[in-house]
């Protein structure tokens, strides 16, 4: 009889502990996936044809954007962009807003602009598709360069193309946005010393990011704020969209000696832009838009370092410009167009979050028990965030989950006991209040690391 009433016992015991320990858990199954609901390409207006006279006053903006790459790495200025532009007066355009991108008038003219230095090309009528292909790729390859409005203006007289281009804002109010533009990159790349992997820096410079910036809703075009399109206001605001997101990836990659480039395309179906880094001798896709899930206060990494295979899954790369270009018929030729200039082919996922970080288990057996146990012991010695999970194929994503939370004996609940019997006070993992991130098509599990005594070390 005592042994039928320890057993009803033991049973309702382990019925409790089963239900606490699915209270305890919040499983995020999706990334909450943000993207503009609006694009506009790049807006031209025809000025006045006899403008050969530029009548507005311009100052020489004397603070410019910082190009240093830290010390110890080696620059990466890439200019994909200039390097796709097919003829000698395009490439002359390019290097001439380069030059004069620094010069704002000091007043708005008649149509509410500020004007940036009117330019002359001799001797070729550029057609506004070249135009907006030169100053798409000085953008493609300037992204820190954040005042240059969405809008230019352009005429002929003979055979020249006039053309100007506008600051959204005054020359005094971009000497002052640069200014504190510097200063806060300079804040975001400290201490990314010299020896660090490009791994590494990559992932702390995502983080980052991540951690300073938070994306903006509602926003549809840069009518609703130019800052939102920016890497002023990714960085400086801390506020953007996802061409922000992606221009202050480039920027901040760039000056730890990481190629990093943008791409344009769809993201479930809507305009969206990520980039691709370059890491060895391999090109990756990382979305830093979609890998900010503010709203759990997570950083996913589930569109950190993917191949070209992994990240069509839900993204649609636009077209390489030299493709809209080869239009049999000019006329063919869409003006409103999305391209991309450089679009390289990524197929390695070696420096995947989760190939890198991740401890793998294919089953439930004591030779993974000692594996998941030792990495779990190494990351919470590390006072690092996060514990993530690669599956292998011996079961269905399910039965993984299963195992680990709901099912007997509860095997993450294992892990962190063991764990903690080899860490210190300091470092002990607690099993309240766990959290955890899911993505079945990729057999990916991730799981906040809570310490105990409420202690949640952030490192980001």
């Amino acid at each position: 009889m005592r042994k039928i009433f320890s057993g009803i016992l033991y049973g309702i015991f382990f019925i409790f502990a089963g239900i606490l320990f699915i209270s305890c858990i919040m499983l995020i199954i999706n990334t909450a996936r943000k993207h503009n609901t609006e694009y506009k390409q790049i807006e031209a207006v025809i000025i006045d044809e006899k403008g050969e006279t530029d009548n507005a006053r311009y100052e020489m903006i004397d603070t410019q954007v910082s190009s240093e790459t830290l010390p110890g790495y080696a620059t990466s200025e890439l200019k994909y962009g200039y390097s796709v532009l097919d003829s000698e007066s395009k490439r002359y355009l390019y290097n001439e807003i380069g030059e004069k991108i620094y010069s704002v008038s000091d007043k708005k003219d008649d149509n509410g602009h500020y004007r940036i230095a009117r330019l002359r090309v001799a001797g070729d009528r550029l057609s506004e598709f070249d135009i907006r292909e030169v100053v798409n790729a000085y953008i493609y390859d300037n992204p820190h360069i954040f005042w240059l409005e969405n809008l230019f203006g352009y005429a002929y007289v003979g055979d020249d193309t006039i053309t100007e281009f506008y600051s959204v804002i005054s020359a005094d109010e971009c000497e002052d946005c640069i200014e504190l533009f510097n200063k806060k990159i300079g804040e975001m790349v400290s201490g990314i010393d010299a020896g660090l992997s490009e791994y590494e820096r990559e992932k702390i410079l995502h983080d980052r990011l991540l951690t300073r910036c938070r994306y903006k809703s509602g926003i549809k075009s840069s009518r609703d704020g130019w800052q939102y399109f920016s890497a002023y206001g990714a960085i400086v605001t801390g506020e953007a969209v996802c061409e922000g997101y992606a221009k202050s990836m480039q920027i901040l990659l760039s000056k730890a000696g990481i190629p990093c480039l943008t791409i344009k395309g769809e993201g479930d179906g809507v305009f969206h832009m990520w980039n691709v880094v370059e890491l060895g001798d391999s090109w990756y896709h990382v979305d830093p838009t979609w890998d900010d899930n503010e709203k759990d206060s997570l950083i996913s990494y589930e569109y950190f370092n993917l191949d070209s295979n992994n990240i069509n899954k839900n993204h649609r790369i636009s077209e390489d410009v030299k493709t809209v270009l080869s239009a049999e018929n000019s006329a063919d030729v869409d003006t409103n167009a999305r391209y991309n200039f450089f679009v390289p082919l990524c197929t390695s996922m070696d420096m995947n979050y989760y190939n890198t970080e991740g401890v793998f288990i294919n089953t439930f057996d004591e030779e993974s028990d000692i594996r998941v146990i030792k990495a779990m012991v190494e990351k919470a010695k590390n006072e690092e965030n996060y514990f993530p999970i690669k599956f292998g194929q011996a079961m269905k994503y399910s039965d993984y989950i299963n195992g680990l939370f709901y099912d007997s004996p509860h095997k993450y609940y294992y892990y962190i006991d063991h764990a903690n019997e080899r860490l210190d006070d300091s470092h002990k993992i607690s099993k309240d209040n766990i959290s955890v991130l899911k993505n079945e098509d990729n057999m990916t599990l991730r799981v906040k690391i809570v310490f105990e005594e409420n202690k949640n070390i952030d490192k980001s």
